[in-house]
């Protein structure tokens, strides 16, 4: 699994998407080691590295995020469930997952997703 930070899993927290996030990484880094070979300058790797998680760190932090509050146990992943049945996190999630970054036209859904999160975080939310 992707530790946020490292590009070398590739793998997404709390959605375990990996597919797009590894060839992204793959094109990345085989530009990286193209410009590293041409110029002889191994520092052109890091910067490669430096690309992609420019480019996906933000998703993957807020995923681990995500998997770090609502994964810890049976209970939460349920109500994690429940939660993903709310019209705001469907669609902020589909539209998310489409554009491989972070959903941003609506910020009330965001407010208002925050507070049923708090709400059944804090077992003050029906399951």
């Amino acid at each position: 699994m992707l530790v946020v930070g490292d590009a070398a899993g590739v793998v997404a927290p709390s959605s375990g998407e990996g597919i797009y996030y590894a060839m992204d990484c793959a094109r990345t880094m085989a530009r990286a080691a193209h410009e590293a070979l041409k110029t002889g300058n191994p520092a052109c790797l890091k910067q490669g590295r430096k690309k992609f998680m420019k480019q996906h760190g933000k998703v993957f932090w807020i995923l681990a995020i995500m998997q770090y509050f609502w994964y810890q146990n049976d209970k939460r992943r349920e109500k994690f469930v429940k939660i993903c049945e709310d019209r705001d996190v469907q669609r902020l999630t589909f539209e998310s997952y489409m554009n491989k970054e972070l959903a941003r036209k609506d910020p009330m859904a965001h407010v208002r997703i925050f507070f049923k999160d708090m709400a059944h975080l804090l077992g003050l939310a029906r399951t």
